[in-house]
């Protein structure tokens, strides 16, 4: 796996290299929830990567508990939207079935060719997840709540 970074807003970098995601602090909303789901995702992803030392089946398996685990985190964020009337709550639901879509398509192809052969797409959509969706759609969603002063419950 190549060496590649995702520069966040502080000019800090997340590193892919070494099979392993870090965690920046750029990241953090300063949501308790959103920020300790977020935290366990990296911490599934990360097991993704250690699980390719070990099998197709771990990989397998590490994959299908990042997807629950991220259904059901959309999940809650999905309800903390309409809760707080987010106005921009449609266009962040549909960033979550299509980054559920991708994971669902890896999974597949997981299954039909092993996990070396998707180990760039799942680095691809990692990166995607934390550079475009967290960054972007999850800190607006942050940032219209901290303006109010509501908070996700």
């Amino acid at each position: 796996m190549k060496k590649d970074t995702c520069h966040m807003a502080s000019d800090e970098s997340v590193s892919w290299g070494n099979h392993k995601i870090e965690w920046s602090n750029d990241l953090l909303l300063h949501m308790e929830q959103e920020d300790g789901d977020h935290r366990e995702m990296f911490v599934l992803m990360n097991r993704i990567f250690s699980a390719a030392q070990i099998g197709a089946d771990m990989v397998t398996q590490a994959v299908a508990d990042l997807c629950l685990f991220t259904r059901e985190h959309f999940l809650r964020e999905q309800h903390g939207m309409e809760r707080a009337g987010y106005p921009d709550r449609e266009a962040h639901r549909y960033d979550h079935e299509y980054l559920i879509f991708q994971l669902d398509v890896l999974i597949d192809r997981l299954m039909l060719s092993g996990p070396e052969c998707v180990a760039e797409e799942l680095v691809d959509l990692l990166k995607r997840w934390l550079c475009d969706h967290i960054l972007t759609y999850d800190q607006a969603f942050a940032a219209y709540l901290h303006e109010r002063g509501q908070k996700v419950a």
